[in-house]
């Protein structure tokens, strides 16, 4: 155990001189506030565009902490990035349940579903999965914490979507996971050949035609005999 050397003025355990102290390990107050305006802090020097992948040093100049404080927080750099993605991970988990609950007949379904994914990808998924991509691609510890808590759970959310669709029998018999993916990639895809590779600029991809191109693939390869399989 180590003392504490301020306390709260009025502790009466002060006033009468006693010793306060504080159990090893144990977190001080507000330790999960200061860890979260941290994580906030890397996430914007982590996702900036036309940057080199930060050291943990440039990480802390860019919070504006010391390498200790880091250090004491999270640890290493790639400690540091995996409490990221899981704070990535417990930030979607209330999107991804609404994902996954089927939404009206199959193929409308998968329309504002596949519109669901483009929309989120504009507004800070790709960035995530960049980041994830970036920092776990060959990494034995980052990138399976990538997937675990960033892709697979879509994947997931995704599946039991069409689980749903399968037990109405508005979705043929099949492997959800191989549907899943076979949904969400092109899409990822797309979108990162424009937005993250700069293709808009080298080879212009007209994201809505091609969004409706792929549902109405998706639906016709997967449509059930409850569907009416037209064109989305």
């Amino acid at each position: 155990m180590q003392y504490l050397l301020t306390g709260v003025a009025g502790d009466p355990r002060l006033c009468q001189g006693e010793k306060v102290v504080k159990t090893k390990g144990a977190k001080s107050s507000g330790h999960a506030e200061k860890r979260a305006a941290l994580l906030r802090a890397f996430r914007e020097r982590l996702i900036a565009r036309n940057m080199a992948p930060p050291s943990l040093r440039e990480l802390a100049a860019a919070a504006g902490v010391s390498m200790p404080t880091v250090r004491h927080y999270f640890g290493r750099r790639e400690d540091l990035i995996v409490a990221l993605l899981e704070d990535f991970g417990a930030e979607g988990a209330e999107h991804l349940t609404r994902t996954s609950r089927a939404d009206g007949p199959f193929a409308a379904s998968v329309a504002r579903l596949a519109d669901d994914i483009a929309f989120g990808l504009t507004v800070g998924l790709s960035e995530i999965h960049a980041l994830g991509l970036r920092e776990g691609l060959r990494h034995d510890r980052v990138g399976p914490a990538y997937l675990v808590d960033v892709l697979e759970p879509t994947i997931l959310a995704i599946e039991a979507r069409f689980k749903r669709h399968q037990e109405e029998g508005e979705m043929r018999p099949g492997d959800t996971r191989a549907a899943a993916i076979g949904l969400l990639s092109p899409i990822i895809i797309g979108h990162f050949h424009q937005r993250e590779l700069g293709g808009s600029t080298t080879r212009h991809l007209e994201m809505p035609a091609f969004l409706r191109d792929h549902v109405a693939a998706f639906v016709r390869g997967h449509a059930g005999e409850a569907t009416d399989a037209v064109a989305v």
